[in-house]
């Protein structure tokens, strides 16, 4: 059974941007929950809750058929708050742990093994990004219980006391080392952003360049582009989205590699 259409902004921006990945991805269950039907005849989705649980679970299972960053990127926006909920409860305990780490290693994992996913009923995601979340914290709590002392005594149990005025040699050469690091990884990281970048339209590249290079307002966008004031945030907001989701993937995958 069909829900009412409702005349939410946020529900009729959730029904485009189903729109717009069936239409990237050719899933049909996207395109149904769009058209506010159930993913496939004979799905119960009578419920705010049965729908939420459907599109997320459609979203989970078209980017397992297609790795497509677009879609990986609307579930993450629809759980980031859920998610960080759940994380919360279970490191309250954990000072040494912070939640938005966590969160994005639960992301990670998702991203990393999609193939682990079964989408056979409506709460399908649900469940499963639970346990992800719950797996994720007790590698990290082991993880953390692994790492050596940070504290060396003596053999008179007296702990030597450290000269903080001048650096010590290994700090130094840690320093240099790691501003090594650091530039190699800026490097890496301009290449990714540029590569996604050329992926944007001639409309979305001209915008960003409007905003991020040559400090224009958005209204200065919007009448240059002729668009809307609305439609130039969402412009900048989308573009920007489908830079940061792409490169991240790209990250991932070579994290994956190097493995």
């Amino acid at each position: 059974m069909a829900l009412a259409a409702s005349a939410r902004p946020q529900d009729r921006e959730l029904q485009h941007r189903l729109f717009e990945l069936a239409e990237l991805t050719g899933d049909v269950a996207l395109l149904r929950l769009a058209q506010q039907l159930p993913p496939f005849d004979g799905a119960a989705m009578d419920t705010a809750e049965a729908r939420r649980d459907w599109i997320d679970t459609c979203l989970m299972n078209a980017f397992r058929n297609g790795r497509d960053s677009e879609v990986f990127a609307l579930l993450f926006e629809r759980n980031r708050s859920e998610f960080l909920r759940w994380i919360k409860r279970r490191i309250r305990h954990q000072p040494r742990l912070d939640a938005n780490d966590v969160l994005q290693q639960v992301f990670l994992n998702i991203c990393r093994y999609p193939d682990r996913f079964v989408a056979d009923r409506a709460s399908a995601f649900r469940t499963w990004g639970q346990r992800i979340v719950r797996n994720t914290v007790i590698g990290l709590v082991g993880a953390l219980k692994r790492q050596p002392r940070g504290l060396v005594q003596d053999e008179a149990g007296n702990e030597d006391p450290e000269d903080l005025r001048t650096p010590s040699p290994e700090i130094v050469a840690v320093r240099h080392e790691a501003a090594s690091v650091v530039d190699h990884a800026y490097l890496l990281f301009l290449g990714l952003y540029l590569r996604q970048f050329e992926r944007l339209s001639a409309k979305e590249q001209r915008a960003l360049l409007m905003v991020e290079v040559e400090q224009r307002s958005y209204r200065e966008v919007g009448e240059e582009l002729g668009l809307r004031l609305a439609n130039v945030k969402m412009l900048i907001f989308r573009a920007r989205r489908r830079i940061t989701v792409g490169t991240t993937l790209s990250l991932q995958l070579m994290g994956g590699e190097a493995a």
